[in-house]
């Protein structure tokens, strides 16, 4: 019996596969196109998709004495499914997970997303195949947060048993690469949030007058909506036809002076103090006003007639 039980065992063991290695757990993606703070407020949802990936580089073989079973579920962060800001993770952003690009099947945590065993599995884990667990994730409109980082963490623990990688030896066991066992593997979600602003600017219209002293000093606002902790500066540009220290108006070859004076009479310009500060950090919902004066030099000949137009532009810093 010896002399029969040595050689059948130096057989079975030859037949081992060179180099063979255990099935793999890979994961990718996850990363969330850069968005404004308004578009994460009003929408539209920002989607992406991330992968979870289980393959096996040899032959994969049912064994005789146990069903290869392989079971992925999905284990959300104890917070639930809410991106977090990395400097304060008190200011969140919900999302949901789907199993489908049309982002109609959501899942929940703790489901099971990849749930096989016997002949079905084997037949999808044959040389260089593999299994994949997409994830297609997107935001849920509404929160009103201020610009930054928001990430989290997603994780698919693989359960597997009874996978054998190569042959089959006597009596069911395997003789090539063994694989049970139980992996987890994470994915982290991540959305980078900027600062974003409305501008409200209303045109300045002096009306019509026969002289300059018939033109009226025109009293308004701009108006913004700036994201949530934005601190913030507005200039004015020189507008299309300055010249000097004035802006200027034209109609043809014809120019008419006017300037736009902050709330302390000094001229609304684009460079530092020239700009006008934000009334206080923005909101992130309500509207804040920063008021002005618009006013005709008299100290200029009175123009010949015709109607006088100029281009002021409205920037915001932060």
């Amino acid at each position: 019996m010896q002399r029969i039980l040595l050689p059948t065992l130096l057989a079975l063991a030859g037949l081992a596969p060179l180099g063979a290695q255990a099935c793999t757990m890979t994961e990718t993606g996850g990363l969330l196109t850069s968005v404004a703070t308004q578009r994460v407020a009003g929408g539209p949802t920002v989607t992406t998709s991330a992968n979870f990936n289980f393959s096996c580089s040899g032959v994969v073989l049912a064994l005789a004495n146990g069903t290869p079973t392989l079971k992925g579920q999905l284990q959300a962060n104890t917070t639930g499914l809410t991106l977090k800001n990395t400097t304060n993770s008190s200011l969140q952003i919900p999302y949901q997970i789907y199993s489908n690009s049309g982002y109609s099947t959501g899942y929940a945590s703790g489901a099971l997303v990849v749930d096989l065993n016997g002949a079905n599995l084997v037949g999808l884990l044959t040389t260089g195949s593999s299994t994949n667990v997409p994830l297609y994730i997107a935001t849920t409109p509404g929160p009103n947060i201020p610009a930054g980082v928001y990430t989290d963490t997603v994780q698919v623990t693989w359960t597997y048993a009874n996978i054998c990688e190569g042959l089959i030896g006597a009596l069911g066991a395997c003789v090539g690469f063994p694989n049970n066992g139980t992996t987890t593997k994470s994915v982290t979600i991540s959305l980078t949030v900027s600062n974003d602003c409305t501008i409200t600017a209303p045109p300045v219209s002096f009306g019509s007058a026969p002289l300059l002293a018939g033109f009226p000093t025109v009293s308004q606002n701009i108006s913004l909506q700036c994201s949530r902790n934005m601190v913030y500066t507005v200039g004015l540009s020189a507008g299309s036809y300055s010249s000097g220290a004035r802006r200027r108006m034209a109609s043809g070859t014809s120019r008419l002076a006017y300037d736009i004076f902050k709330a302390d009479n000094t001229v609304w310009g684009s460079a530092g103090t020239d700009r006008a500060p934000g009334p206080a950090p923005a909101t992130g919902t309500s509207v804040q006003t920063i008021p002005y004066t618009a006013r005709i030099y008299q100290d200029q000949a009175n123009p010949a007639p015709g109607t006088y137009t100029d281009n002021v532009v409205v920037d915001v810093s932060f």
